[in-house]
């Protein structure tokens, strides 16, 4: 199959139609930035294929933004996010020991304490921004948990994942700078708080990793860029999926009533926005050498991208794949990566917003929205930038 014969993308500009028309004539589009899976199965396959890199993506996603040299870009080939191979495993395998879901379960009750403290915040009957009283607020307060930082370190904790990570997903040149400067304000604000954790273990997760650096597992540089990973990509990415999951959920009120009549069906109805409306539009990985991709030559280096837009709703996968089924049966969803390279952080990030709305379900359900969500869809992700509601 040559890139000849297939149909062309312009990543950036397709809309969904667009990607519909192009999935129904081949499972993979070519682009001016190399291929794009648009089908579920092929998606999936991708992502578990291990001749393809997924530390060499993020790299590829830092040069095209420009952070090539210096510190920042050093502590970066360093993290997690960039590495493959060896290397890759040896960060990984701390922290999914750490982000496992029987450790995760037994953070349940203080998830749920967080977002019921939100909640008490937010003034019943008035007309608020849910994004900025809500979904800006729980995940910046869950990592202070996690990190042994006090709670009023939050919405710092929240400015520096935003600064970090938003410029680069969203590809905003104008905010590289922001993104430097929030980078190295990030690495003091963790060492300061595993620092001062030292002292102190206790059973929480800062105390596992220090534990974690003392049998030889980490170096400090690495234990202090874990947190810092964590704090980027586990406040921004899960502020946009709460924000996206609360408007899909309150924008129809039937969805809405049958998740405050059935707090059971919350777990699915969760999973339904994440496929309808994922925070990540698509993920890449790079070739590791010339390779054969059910029968497309695919040279080493190139970049095939996996649109989670277009795969999430695949005729072939889903039934009635463009509308919201609050009963249909969860399929692992592409946002989340496959095999080797899965997100580590989704059970946390699926725990809080669960709680969110199961909490929501059960304190106010008479909760509606005032004005539909307004977003911003990029290439890479979705940002909500504004949700008003009322809880009653």
């Amino acid at each position: 199959m040559g890139a000849q014969t297939l149909p062309w993308l312009e990543p950036d500009a397709a809309t969904l139609a667009d990607l519909a028309d192009a999935r129904e004539r081949s499972w993979v589009a070519a682009s001016a930035r190399g291929y794009e899976v648009l089908r579920y199965a092929e998606g999936a396959a991708l992502l578990r294929d291990r001749r393809f890199k997924k530390g060499a993506s993020f790299l590829w996603r830092l040069d095209a933004f420009g952070i090539t040299e210096g510190p920042v870009r050093a502590a970066w080939e360093r993290m997690l996010v960039t590495n493959d191979g060896e290397a890759r495993t040896h960060l990984r395998l701390p922290l999914s020991r750490l982000l496992g879901m029987r450790r995760m379960a037994r953070l349940e009750d203080t998830v749920r304490a967080i977002v019921d403290g939100v909640l008490d915040e937010v003034p019943a009957g008035e007309d608020v921004d849910l994004m900025e009283r809500v979904a800006w607020r729980i995940p910046p307060l869950v990592y202070c948990e996690l990190f042994s930082a006090p709670p009023e370190e939050a919405p710092r904790a929240a400015r520096l994942s935003d600064s970090t990570l938003g410029p680069i997903l969203t590809m905003d040149a104008a905010r590289r700078q922001e993104s430097i400067d929030a980078f190295l304000e990030s690495e003091e604000f963790v060492r300061t708080h595993v620092d001062r954790r030292r002292g102190d273990l206790g059973d929480d997760f800062t105390s596992a990793l220090i534990r974690e650096q003392q049998a030889g597992n980490l170096t400090e540089s690495e234990l202090v860029e874990t947190g810092i990973g964590l704090l980027q990509a586990s406040i921004d990415n899960t502020v946009h999926q709460i924000g996206l999951t609360l408007g899909t959920l309150l924008e129809a009120p039937g969805r809405w009533e049958r998740v405050v009549a059935d707090p059971a069906v919350v777990p699915r109805a969760v999973e339904e926005v994440i496929r309808l409306r994922p925070r990540f539009g698509t993920i890449f990985r790079i070739a590791a050498s010339d390779l054969d991709l059910d029968g497309l030559d695919v040279a080493e280096g190139t970049a095939v991208f996996v649109s989670v837009r277009a795969g999430q709703r695949d005729p072939r996968a889903f039934a009635d794949p463009d509308a919201f089924v609050i009963d249909r049966e969860p399929a692992p969803p592409l946002m989340f990566g496959n095999g080797p390279y899965s997100c580590l952080g989704q059970h946390l990030a699926r725990m809080e917003i669960r709680a969110l709305v199961e909490a929501l379900a059960e304190r106010f359900p008479a909760a509606r929205l005032t004005a539909p969500m307004t977003q911003r869809d990029f290439n890479a992700v979705t940002e909500v930038e504004t949700l008003r509601g009322v809880l009653r």
